[in-house]
């Protein structure tokens, strides 16, 4: 069953055979933006994140999501310095158990466009 999408009237299915979702592609002038903001904070909420997804073209979902994945990434880059610098000095990292990855890699990565 086909019927009209309520963003941008896009054509949408209902049940299990769903369109799949078109990635976005952010421009580099957008990208430059938003790590910019990120260096300054990692959380963005709120009219804030209203205010940088209007002022760049971009949904708020897209602005959200992206710092969503942009923390995972960040705290992965983090995990390895540490580990790397425990490595120099001759003590290898532990291994976390399994119900404690989630903790360490934060949230799912998520690619929401609207």
């Amino acid at each position: 069953m086909s019927f009209n999408c309520p963003i941008e009237s896009l054509p949408c299915k209902t049940g299990p055979s769903k369109l799949k979702r078109i990635r976005t592609v952010f421009t580099p002038e957008q990208l430059e933006r938003l790590e910019k903001d990120f260096l300054k904070q990692q959380y963005m909420v709120g009219t804030e994140q209203v205010d940088l997804a209007v002022s760049l073209g971009l949904t708020e979902t897209q602005v959200k999501v992206w710092f969503q994945n942009r923390r995972i990434k960040w705290r992965k880059q983090s995990l390895e310095q540490k580990n790397a610098k425990l490595s120099q000095f001759g003590v290898l990292p532990k291994e976390p158990p399994a119900s404690d990855t989630r903790e360490i890699e934060g949230e799912d990565e998520v690619d929401v466009d609207e």
